[in-house]
């Protein structure tokens, strides 16, 4: 039997314990950081091309075996989903599926470069499948489910997250410069073992929100840390990549330079405690127990503001949700696939090659310096993707699909400069590719989830990744690695090197056709969804404001609450008061008429009657505030309604 599918939960699961889904973003985020290391390849790849003398057309082969393994998410989108109604068990699981496949997948390729198991060539296809395709599980579990977390504001989200992604290969490339290099055999376990602790360490605290929750701040400084954050990493990063490309560094300097690495992390992880705490809090649960437990006496006016409405409690889905079948039968779901495949595919054939990119132009530099470039390019490159088009969309009322005929375009550029590359400007090229590369991964989820819906997301956004994964090997492997070998033959080129600026020549000029079909696809996908967007936009827009303002009445409310308890403790205060006002002038010579009373005493009645004249006038003050929040009912249930 598939778990419950629905949203509206029971009150007493929906009451039961969450993470703060600023926690679950923030634990994402080191996740992600984990889900790139198919972006490595270039590092170890020349020691399996040695160990197992294997051609070129074979290493890419291998190459695209990542790839695929990298992109095939199907099977992590349809467990997801299946497991959807499970708010913590479903991402966790998706995410625990994943390490159980990373830590096999690279202990073997640890093994078969180390010389302890001999493969043939087809298992070390398939165990680098396994290694790779376990990044689809955890990107799956933790991207899918902050995004249900962060509904308004998925594009940022998924910038924010894909940029963690991208730095992923530049992140451990530090790692292994600082202390493993040239020894990529121990780069193999290395990436088996740390990766998988960490990912399992953050898994815990992975689970999805399914009511709205307490936002003591505003969101948009919680996101401009995280960039401040995301751009800090890839900062340091460029840093570094250029800093090693001119001296090495000893041990110490390594130990200094990975060190920096981490605690450039510390903001990312400091946002769950500044931003609302570790554990989640319903909006309804703002008051301390006393406050909500003690009955207030107020106004019979306010009383309907006080109620809880928990119809309107849970997050709203705005948008259309399709199923997998109608997606398939969308035009605008192959003009997507279109455009994301043949340009995800041109960027691959760049990452999958970079190392015999870097021997065919002359060689004398690190292939680590270009890998480190590319994956800070492609950082920001998923970064900008996804958060200039939310800015564009609120502030300009600009479609997101117009980001992809931009990208698409900036494609075509850069296949042209790795086209006509020469060593000495291979770094821009990398650094444009990177980027027009990172602004698909990051772009391309944002709009799946506005055109289809969030409902079966997980495995839309899967059958879309499969035109990479397809790519991948049509693209970086087949053309490439042919019409590398013929360049080989036409040089007269002897073992398995191709030297030359043309030896990826034409395959970079056939991408760069393709590029500009992309270009098409993406104007057909603008002019199909415009109309669609404007809606979408606006009803962004409303939901955004919608939820502020239910944040600022339930401060009201909250304030209402507490104004109550002050004045039933104030009327009690009054009625003291009074007595002890009264027992006072009792007490007076006189009869209580003040005649022959000691100055002190008279004094002392004075004061207290001073201060029961200002309690009054506090009473009258909070009656009005009272009478102020009168409209306040019928406004908040007509935007909840």
């Amino acid at each position: 039997m598939a778990p419950p599918q629905s949203d509206v939960l029971p009150v007493n699961i929906r009451e039961s314990f969450y993470w703060s889904k600023w926690l679950t973003f923030s634990a994402s985020a080191l996740i992600m950081l984990c889900a790139g290391l198919s972006y490595s390849y270039g590092i170890w790849s020349s020691t399996i091309k040695e160990r197992y003398q294997l051609s070129q057309l074979q290493v890419a082969g291998i190459g695209t075996a990542g790839n695929i393994g990298g992109y095939l998410a199907i099977f992590a989108g349809l467990f997801y989903d299946w497991t959807r109604g499970m708010n913590r068990v479903g991402p966790r699981a998706t995410v625990w599926v994943g390490v159980g496949m990373h830590f096999v997948g690279y202990m073997t390729l640890w093994a078969a470069a180390h010389g302890n198991i001999k493969l043939p060539y087809w298992a070390l296809l398939a165990i680098t499948f396994l290694a790779c395709n376990a990044q689809t599980w955890f990107e799956t579990g933790s991207m899918v489910t902050s995004i249900r977390n962060f509904d308004t504001e998925r594009g940022t989200v998924i910038g924010i997250l894909k940029a963690f992604l991208g730095l992923s290969g530049s992140f451990f490339t530090t790692v292994y410069v600082s202390f493993l290099d040239p020894d990529a055999v121990s780069f193999l376990m290395m990436l088996a073992i740390v990766p998988s602790a960490i990912v399992l360490t953050c898994s815990c605290f992975v689970n999805y929100v399914p009511y709205i929750q307490v936002e003591p701040h505003t969101k948009s400084h919680a996101f401009h840390l995280a960039c401040t954050t995301v751009l800090g990493l890839a900062a340091y990063q460029a840093v570094i990549a250029l800093a090693r490309n001119s001296e090495g560094f000893d041990f110490w300097g390594g130990v200094l330079m990975t060190g920096a690495n981490a605690t450039l992390l510390f903001p990312m992880l400091a946002i769950p405690i500044i931003f609302g705490g570790l554990r989640s809090r319903r909006l309804r649960d703002l008051s301390p127990p006393e406050v909500q437990q003690e009955a207030v006496d107020l106004p019979p006016e306010l009383q309907p503001f006080l109620a809880d409405d928990d119809a309107s409690d849970s997050p709203v889905n705005i948008y259309r949700d399709k199923s997998p079948a109608r997606c398939l039968r969308s035009q605008s779901f192959w003009y997507l696939f279109f455009s994301s495949a043949v340009c995800s595919g041109a960027g691959l054939t760049l990452l999958n090659n970079t190392a015999q990119m870097v021997d065919a132009l002359g060689g004398g530099t690190s292939t680590a310096v270009f890998v480190s470039v590319y994956s800070i390019a492609n950082c920001l490159g998923r970064l900008c993707s996804g958060f200039l088009p939310d800015r564009m969309m609120s502030e300009r009322d600009m479609p997101r699909t117009v980001s992809l005929i931009f990208l698409s375009a900036l494609t075509f550029v850069a296949c042209l400069l790795n086209a006509f590359a020469r060593l000495e400007f291979f770094g821009i090229s990398a650094a444009v590719t990177g980027f027009a590369f990172g602004g698909f991964q990051g772009v391309v989820p944002a709009i799946a989830s506005e055109i289809f819906g969030l409902r079966n997301l997980a495995t839309n956004y899967s059958l879309l990744q499969l035109g990479p994964a397809v790519c991948s090997y049509v693209q970086a492997t087949y053309l490439a690695g042919t019409l590398y070998e013929r360049a080989m033959d036409r040089h007269h080129d002897t073992g398995l090197t191709c030297l030359g600026s043309d030896c990826f020549q034409a395959v970079f000029l056939i991408n760069a056709g393709l590029s500009l079909g992309a270009v098409l696809t993406s104007t057909l996908l603008w002019r199909r969804t415009k109309h669609l967007y404007s809606k979408v936009i606006e009803v962004t827009k409303a939901e955004r404001a919608k939820r502020g303002l239910r944040g600022e009445f339930e401060e009201a409310r909250q304030l209402i609450k507490r104004m109550g308890a002050e004045n039933k403790l104030m009327h009690a205060i009054l009625s003291r008061g009074r007595s002890l006002v009264g027992d006072l002038q009792g007490a007076m010579p006189g009869g209580g008429n003040g005649a022959g009373a000691s100055p002190a005493l008279q004094s002392a009645v004075d004061a207290l009657s001073g201060f029961l004249a200002d309690a009054r006038r506090l009473l009258d003050e909070q009656a009005a505030l009272y009478r102020r929040f009168d409209e306040l009912p019928n406004w908040r249930k007509g935007l909840t309604g």
